[in-house]
């Protein structure tokens, strides 16, 4: 998963190991919600992730590589990956 926010930690690689159930469980604690039942009651609430007491980062514009004008006139068709 890749966490994009103000208040993800920057350059952080978490080695925890999440479960679906985390999504939840991370919205309902930031909004003091109850627990919705077995899937998000186990889980961790993905707060390794976050620093809710840093100034939020600035948005920072990434721009698109030199050859985007390429990529997006390329006409060739688009094929299957090969992963099947």
């Amino acid at each position: 998963m890749i966490v994009i926010s103000p208040y993800a930690k920057l350059g952080y690689v978490s080695h925890v190991i999440h479960d679906f159930g985390s999504i939840l469980k991370f919205i309902e604690s930031i909004f003091n919600l109850p627990s919705l039942g077995y899937g998000d009651a186990p889980a961790d609430n993905l707060s390794d992730w976050f620093n809710f007491s840093q100034t939020a980062t600035q948005f920072q514009t990434i721009p698109p590589p030199s050859n985007a004008a390429q990529c997006k006139s390329d006409p060739s068709p688009a094929t299957d990956p090969d992963d099947d």
